[in-house]
């Protein structure tokens, strides 16, 4: 008992934020008439995350909603891109609310925020990420499959950072092993008129294609044109360096432009369902006509409260790989199980 106990001291002094909360003085007023005492989390994807004692930590439609009010402060986001950060009071009517900035007063209707952020939130409540895993067996070819995958996201008012990990990897008799594995690290700042500055970070390899090591780094801007509570479409553009190596080659470098394709869609009535998608071009720079091209899509469908089930698909190509022995496509599809944080 007096190891817990100093455990629990040492872990406050250290760790106030994950011990210590604010307290439950925001309120949130239904359409029917109802109200409730919470701390507001957040606001995405048309769900607003409270956290209240009776409760614990719910996620309610942002269209039953009538009025929120705080004395917090907060980020609201609207789909115009257009930031305010202040404290939150009804408005006049349903479906509108007041945010106090020290520019003065603005009053806006909920159906054009997109997201609600608290503008001093601890660390780790700013994280979330998931993780799934996938496994099958075919007993007439002897097939072994397993396929692993990983996410990790820090999210604050003004920019956001995550990293991305999977892993594939298959046995069967009388053919290759597929043996894949993809690590991205991304950097995005926001900026007006829903604008971004974003860095990007890539290593990969793939036996499919006797790539043994790619690593690559690259940067620019890109705009989201559409931002809706259910539906999220942005381009990208800049340039990229990569060092990479083959089976039958040394260590080569190339310069790369980049061009980039985001979309990701949500529907939140049960079962939850989600969508995204990304598409990279990367044309090489010397001259040679080389490119390459990269697509993932993944679809997930909620089984309980933070557990899915999720298809995805990948197609990785090269149109003139440097080794005599690399495949120029390599395509697949996983199914897995996940839980989400």
């Amino acid at each position: 008992m007096l190891a817990r106990r100093v455990l629990v001291v040492f872990l406050g002094l250290c760790t106030p934020g994950l011990l210590s909360a604010r307290d439950k003085t925001d309120v949130v007023y239904f359409t029917n008439g109802d109200s409730i005492h919470c701390e507001i989390k957040e606001l995405k994807r048309g769900k607003l995350t409270v956290k209240s004692i009776g409760f614990g930590t719910i996620d309610i439609e942002w269209d039953k909603i009538a009025h929120i009010e705080s004395d917090h402060h907060f980020q609201l986001e609207l789909q115009s891109g257009i930031r305010y950060i202040g404290a939150i009071a009804p408005g006049p009517e349903n479906g509108k609310l007041e945010v106090e900035t020290v520019a003065g007063t603005s009053r806006i209707d909920h159906s054009r925020i997109v997201d609600i952020d608290p503008v001093n939130e601890s660390f780790f409540s700013a994280i979330d990420g998931s993780l799934d895993i996938g496994y099958d067996f075919t007993v007439a070819s002897s097939a072994t499959s397993w396929n692993l995958g990983a996410e990790l996201r820090y999210r604050k008012p003004k920019y956001d950072v995550s990293t991305l990990f999977d892993s594939l990897y298959k046995t069967q008799n009388g053919a290759d092993s597929v043996n894949r594995q993809n690590l991205t690290g991304s950097y995005v700042r926001f900026l007006k008129d829903r604008w971004v500055a974003f860095g990007l970070g890539q290593i990969e390899r793939s036996a499919n294609q006797s790539l043994e090591f790619r690593g690559l780094v690259g940067g620019g801007g890109g705009r989201r044109l559409l931002q809706t509570n259910r539906t999220n479409i942005a381009v990208l553009g800049g340039f990229s360096a990569s060092r990479e190596k083959y089976t039958d080659t040394e260590f080569l470098t190339n310069a790369t432009l980049l061009a980039g394709f985001l979309f990701d869609t949500y529907r939140f009535n049960s079962p939850e369902i989600e969508v995204t998608a990304n598409v990279l071009f990367l044309p090489v720079l010397t001259g040679d006509g080389r490119y390459r091209f990269q697509a993932n899509a993944k679809l997930r469908l909620e089984l309980l409260k933070d557990l899915y089930w999720q298809f995805a698909l990948f197609e990785s190509f090269d149109n003139n790989p440097p080794s005599e022995t690399a495949r120029r496509n390599d395509f697949g599809l996983t199914t897995s199980f996940g839980w989400s944080f």
